[in-house]
Parts: C-alpha cells; sequence; structure tokens
C-alpha cells in the first residue's frame, strides 16, 4: 500500500470531521457506548418535547393566518422527520448485526470526489444560515422563532441526505469498477487473434471469471438492498419534508417579490433554501439514476459474452448471469413507495407549481376576505 497523498489525507480529514456531524445529529449510532446512545437520545428527545409543547402554547394564544399555518406545519413536519431518525438510529445503536451495513464511507473513505462532494453541499448550507443569523433582528419574532425551532432538525436532515449521497457514490464506484472487469473480459473474448480463443475449451477455462462476476454482481445487488432497508424510511419522510418546503418557500419568494418595499435579504434567504432543497435532490436523483444506468449497462455487456461455439455449460452460465441482472436491477427506493431517478425530479418540480398555484389562490382569498371585513 502506498501512502495517502496530500489530498487523499485533507480528504479523509473532511469526511471524519463530517461524520462526527452526523453523530452530533443522532444520524449514526457505530461504534459508540450504550451510556452515550442514551444521553443523546434523551438530549433530543427532551428537545423535540420542549418544542411540540411550545408550538403547541404558541397556537392557542395567537389567531393563525395562511403565513403562520405554513410555519407551523413545516416545523411539525420536520422535527417529527429529524425524530423519527433519531429513535431509528437508537435501535440500530443496540443492534449487533455482522451483515449490517456500516457506515463506512464518512469514517475511512479518503476519496477527493467525495469530500469535495459534501464541501460543495456545506457551503451553501452555511451560506444560507449565515443569512439567518445575519438578518435576524429584521424578522417578525414567530419568524424567529420559526428559525430557531427548525434549525438543528432542517439541518440534520440536510447532513442525512448529504450521507445518503456519498453512500450511493460509494456504491456506484463499486459497480463501476464490476463493470470495467465486464468490459475487460467481453474484449478479450471478442479477439479473433489467435484463433485458439475461439475454441470452446478456451472459453470453458473462462467460465471462472464468469462466476466470479456473476458473484460480484449479487453482492453490489445485496449491498443496494441494504442501503434501501437502511435509508428508505428517513428518504421517504425527508424528501416529503424537502417537498413542503420547496413548496413554502416559493410561496414566501412571491410573497417577497410583491411586498413593497422591497425586501431584499428576504428574497436571497427564500432563493437560498429553495437552491439548497433543489440542489440536494438534484443531486440524490442523479447519482441514483447513475445506479440504474450502470446496472443496464453491464446487462447490455453480458449480451457479448454469447459465443455459439462455446459449450452449453458455458452459454448457460452467461444466460443466468443476463437473467440475473434482469431481475435484480440496482433500484434505491423510498421504501418501495417510489424509486429515486430523474423522472422523480421531474414530477416534484411539476408537483411544486401545483401546489404553489393553490396557495397563492389561497392567499388572495384571504386577502380578499380580509379586505371584505376591514
Amino acid at each position: 500500500m502506498f501512502p495517502p497523498t496530500r489530498i487523499q489525507g485533507l480528504s479523509r480529514v473532511v469526511l471524519k470531521l463530517f461524520h462526527l456531524i452526523l453523530v452530533g445529529f443522532s444520524l449514526r449510532s457505530s461504534r459508540l457506548s450504550r451510556l452515550i446512545l442514551w444521553l443523546r437520545f434523551l438530549f433530543w428527545l427532551s428537545w423535540f418535547i420542549a418544542i411540540w409543547t411550545q408550538s403547541l402554547i404558541f397556537a392557542q394564544q395567537i389567531e393563525c393566518h395562511l403565513d403562520c399555518i405554513l410555519r407551523h406545519t413545516l416545523t411539525f413536519f420536520q422535527t417529527v422527520s429529524h425524530a423519527f431518525i433519531v429513535v431509528d438510529t437508537f435501535l440500530r445503536g443496540f443492534k449487533v448485526e455482522g451483515n449490517q451495513m456500516e457506515e463506512v464511507v464518512v469514517c475511512q473513505a479518503a476519496d477527493p470526489w467525495m469530500a469535495s462532494t459534501v464541501l460543495a453541499m456545506l457551503l451553501p448550507i452555511l451560506g444560507v444560515e449565515y443569512l439567518v443569523c445575519s438578518n435576524a433582528p429584521e424578522y417578525e419574532y414567530r419568524v424567529r422563532i420559526y428559525h430557531l425551532k427548525t434549525l438543528p432538525s432542517f439541518l440534520a436532515l440536510q447532513m442525512q441526505i448529504i450521507s445518503f449521497i456519498l453512500e450511493v457514490m460509494e456504491l456506484n464506484i463499486r459497480v463501476r469498477q464490476a463493470k470495467q472487469q465486464l468490459v475487460i473480459l467481453a474484449r478479450e473474448l471478442s479477439c479473433r487473434w489467435p484463433q485458439s480463443k475461439q475454441r470452446s475449451d478456451h472459453l470453458d477455462k473462462q467460465i471462472y471469471r464468469i462466476q466470479a462476476l456473476k458473484l460480484r454482481y449479487n453482492e453490489l445487488h445485496q449491498l443496494f438492498d441494504k442501503l434501501n432497508s437502511g435509508f428508505g424510511g428517513s428518504l421517504l419522510t425527508i424528501i416529503m419534508v424537502f417537498f413542503a418546503l420547496f413548496v413554502c418557500n416559493s410561496y414566501w419568494l412571491f410573497v417577497d417579490v410583491r411586498t413593497s418595499p422591497l425586501r431584499v435579504y428576504a428574497i436571497l434567504l427564500n432563493l437560498g433554501f429553495i437552491f439548497n432543497v433543489a440542489l440536494q435532490m438534484s443531486a440524490v436523483c442523479w447519482h441514483c439514476q447513475q445506479s440504474h444506468n450502470l446496472g443496464r449497462q453491464i446487462g447490455c455487456l453480458i449480451s457479448k459474452l454469447v459465443k455459439p461455439q462455446g459449450s452449453k455449460r458455458y452459454n448457460d452460465l452467461v444466460s443466468e448471469f443476463s437473467l440475473q441482472t434482469l431481475h435484480q436491477r440496482f433500484e434505491v427506493t423510498a421504501k418501495d413507495f417510489f424509486s429515486l431517478n430523474l423522472h422523480l425530479l421531474s414530477s416534484m418540480f411539476a408537483a411544486v407549481v401545483t401546489y404553489l398555484v393553490i396557495l397563492i389562490q389561497f392567499m388572495f382569498a384571504e386577502r380578499n376576505s380580509r379586505h371584505d371585513s376591514g
């Protein structure tokens, strides 16, 4: 093994620091003692109970209009989603399973591309939070309370999404390696010189390589299954929360643009939230689409291994491998409710426009009712 380069060393430091952030937000539980698990769980449980109690009391004391209802709804969705992940992580921390998928990507990996992805995702998040903190005195009291209550949970959901992206990137690297091995084998078997490579006895000698690739493909499919079981529930809740965030911030952006005098900081803040959600969802769907495409490319490459002059055992093994790729696809799903791919992204943006129009209609109806009553 060669010693790590300076870039790899810096990448490992960035990923380890990111792993500590995940542990702090109760998104990881590996290698933690039960005492720390209990203390962390009780801390977050106390925080959630305080937030829900304060929101309930605050909602009973004031008369809520549309903007207030949206903020209370987002507070509930974000905190409940984070609470679900905290409970799930807490329960997983007590499970001792040798075959359970460990979060090794952010602990031991030293891939500069993964570290740069973390930094590229974190910098816009930090920029938006800086806008929130720097302009806090200009907000109304209810808006400041909303940002304070949702800040930990909103950051935790974004950290979970980034960690999921890293896991998918790591799996895609392994799939590309398997695909490259298959490409090399297909090129060797397609070569017509020397003629001895076209004989059935030579093809029979390559059976062990096909079996190794078939076994490798099965291991990769099991890793995707573990990824779906480990992140499926949290992905389902996070995508629902992100959809609501995208719709609400688009609505508030529309309201701020029409407000006179123009509040530039509010417009930039809403644009920042929209950009972060769109960036993270686009990255998730794009990398998951890459997994699906790589699996299909492997299935297409297997057809090049079919040789009419090969033995029955050889061709049966190739056919079995081809059927395996048809039934064991590299699909990333949210608890089997839907697959994460670019089609989901386009459907979400179309739904955002629909719900945004509905909210705008409610806004005008509310203003008309106030004008009539006044």
